[in-house]
């Protein structure tokens, strides 16, 4: 039996949450009307409350987008701007467009960096706050990623040139560090090739931005930026230069070749032991590989003729990335001629990355049946590498057989893959699959073939009813 005590807490408990609901009630049932007239209100914090609602509700009423418009325009209170350009990203109306890159001049460093987060809600909704975060770091398998800011719109979406051209200023003219960072992660967000010239003036001009700036280049994907990756190869900051390196490599930017070549050339660094083993593990934030390694690297991605015989010569470095950048570029070159040597190689190696490497590159060089010890990794601790590699796929036919794998894992990641590198008749194979298969399959197939004819033709269209079931951008792929 409970004791009086138990009982009063009980019915005090109950008590408190029926009061906590009667206040909070009238917060969320209060009308349009009501929050567009406590806009008004002479109390700041009452404006701030009102403008932040209109914007979680989202509805796209001209009234509504008017007043916020003005808000974010006129308010006195920097924190009603603040909030009132935020709500305008969430409502996604383009009405009000003038007022949210007016808001890129704020006097106040808060509106603007909350401005270019808004214009970049207005294509995406999904894990946007790292454009604002501090950055902790970097790591080896994610070197342009380290705050979860994977985020980028697909190819098909054509973003408003004067959001590209406004955010290209303040990435290049913003007295405010924070910003000038905020505005050159949006611009890899939203892949604004157009700011190219401005992100190479900040990329030359301004010491602080210069990892987010190449970590943009990256995410725009555009080979025209390499041309102003070549003079930081030898920058005396490490990250900058090995940065550098990478981002030409992974944007297979060719006349970078000759200049990574005579940085290879050089060797690497002296460093004392103790940095030497830091920077050789795996996983930390700051993988940092010898300059020559670097170079290495980065020639592995662009796969060119003229690094063949530095990558033949690194095939048996006692070091195992070394010798996996070697395989990944003989890969890339696809010269059939090495085909016997890596077959012999491969019976003795040990280390399970540079054996995948190999497998890849004798599959590259014609050996077909490799592909499946490929695909078999995507379950397992070698996906990412493993899928990186299938994304380059001589012949999207060689991944059919595995969209009705019975395993779950290797189903779903080949058939999205599929979606990524796939022409038309791929989507025609697809098409049975998402009409006999169960829910999820049938889901992820339908997300394929849409991404496809998407690429292929262009935007979709408002008709569509795959929209309803994925209104996500993708992910940038991950580099190694």
């Amino acid at each position: 039996m409970f004791s009086n005590t138990k009982i009063y807490a009980r019915i005090l408990t109950l008590a408190l949450a029926f009061a906590m609901l009667a206040v909070s009630a009238p917060a969320e049932t209060q009308s349009l009307e009501t929050l567009l007239a406590y806009l008004k209100s002479p109390n700041v914090n009452t404006r701030r409350d009102a403008a932040r609602k209109l914007g979680q509700r989202r509805a796209r009423n001209q009234l509504v987008v008017e007043a916020l418009a003005v808000a974010a325009r006129k308010d006195d209170d920097r924190d009603v701007r603040k909030e009132a350009v935020w709500a305008l990203g969430l409502i996604k109306d383009f009405s009000a467009l003038h007022e949210m890159l007016g808001a890129l001049k704020d006097s106040h460093p808060d509106v603007r960096s909350t401005a270019v987060r808004a214009l970049v809600a207005l294509y995406t909704e999904h894990d946007i706050d790292f454009i604002t975060n501090r950055r902790a770091g970097w790591n080896r398998f994610n070197p342009f990623l380290d705050t979860n800011d994977r985020e980028i719109i697909e190819p098909y979406i054509m973003v408003d040139p004067s959001i590209t051209r406004a955010l290209g200023g303040s990435a290049r003219g913003d007295g405010d560090r924070d910003v000038r960072i905020a505005a050159i992660r949006a611009l890899g967000v939203l892949r604004g090739a157009g700011a190219l010239p401005q992100l190479a003036d900040a990329l030359n001009a301004d010491q602080d931005v210069r990892i987010d700036v190449i970590r943009a280049f990256i995410k725009i994907g555009d080979p025209a930026a390499g041309q102003y990756l070549i003079p930081f190869f030898r920058d005396s900051n490490e990250k900058v230069r090995t940065q550098a390196m990478y981002a030409a490599g992974a944007l297979k930017y060719r006349p970078a070749v000759e200049p990574l070549l005579s940085v290879y050339g050089l060797g690497p660094q002296d460093r004392s032991t103790l940095s030497r083993i830091t920077h050789k593990v795996r996983g930390v934030f700051s993988y940092l590989p010898p300059r020559d390694e670097a170079a290495l690297w980065a020639l592995s991605l662009i796969g060119d003729e003229r690094a063949e015989q530095t990558f033949v010569e690194d095939m048996g470095d006692k070091d195992a990335d070394r010798r996996q950048y070697a395989f990944e570029g003989l890969a890339r070159i696809a010269d059939p001629r090495y085909m016997d040597q890596i077959s012999r190689l491969i019976l003795t190696e040990r280390d399970s990355d540079v054996k995948l490497a190999e497998t890849w590159a004798l599959y590259k060089m014609g050996s077909r049946p490799n592909i499946r010890y490929v695909v078999n990794k995507l379950d397992g601790d070698k996906a990412e590498v493993a899928r990186e590699y299938l994304l380059e796929t001589d012949d999207p036919t060689d991944l059919y057989p595995y969209v009705r794998s019975s395993n779950k894992t290797v189903r779903r990641k080949v058939i999205e893959i599929l979606g990524q590198i796939g022409n038309q008749e791929t989507a025609r194979e697809l098409e049975p699959l998402a009409r006999t298969s169960g829910a999820d399959t049938a889901d992820i197939t339908t997300v394929a073939i849409k991404r496809i004819e998407w690429r292929l033709g262009g935007r979709p269209r408002a008709s569509d009813d795959v929209l309803q079931q994925e209104t996500r951008p993708r992910r940038t792929d991950n580099p190694k």
